[in-house]
């Protein structure tokens, strides 16, 4: 079985409420009492001697959490170089002779629009449907290292 739901705020007003009674009952030593008096005269016990002092801070400290030591800050960490984009693959523009479907029936170079216009007429005549052309864009093939003509060819 599930615990009733418990309201936050109210717990936070307890325990606000709570610390206003303890610090009322028990005066807290603020970081300025802490320090020690010059003159000699703390007010307090008169057999206090020299080591009087670490006896009674002792006694204070217990109820009060203990602060946690400083942290060793990291080495700050290098600035980190945005990342080159990746170059976009070189592409080829073609065309594509499609149906009706949009379903590629034939393809040609870019520079072969009027083989690519009598096949789609030809097609048209020959089966019922339509078809049309389209550009198609296409990633270049990379050339092979040897198939590559060197620059001092030229």
């Amino acid at each position: 079985m599930a615990g009733r739901i418990l309201n936050r705020r109210e717990l936070r007003k307890q325990a606000d409420e709570a610390e206003a009674r303890a610090s009322q009952q028990e005066p807290e030593a603020t970081d300025e009492d802490d320090e020690v008096d010059d003159t000699g005269d703390s007010g307090g016990n008169e057999e206090e001697g020299p080591g009087a002092d670490m006896e009674g801070e002792a006694d204070d400290a217990a109820p009060r959490p203990a602060k946690k030591p400083a942290k060793a800050k990291a080495p700050a960490a290098k600035a980190r170089k945005p990342r080159k984009p990746k170059a976009a693959p070189r592409m080829r523009a073609r065309w594509g002779v499609f149906d009706g479907s949009m379903k590629q029936v034939a393809i040609f170079d870019y520079n072969q629009r009027a083989a690519a216009d009598e096949k789609a007429a030809e097609l048209a005549a020959k089966k019922n449907g339509t078809f049309f052309l389209q550009m198609v864009k296409e990633p270049m093939p990379e050339p092979a290292p040897g198939d590559a003509p060197s620059p001092e060819a030229k």
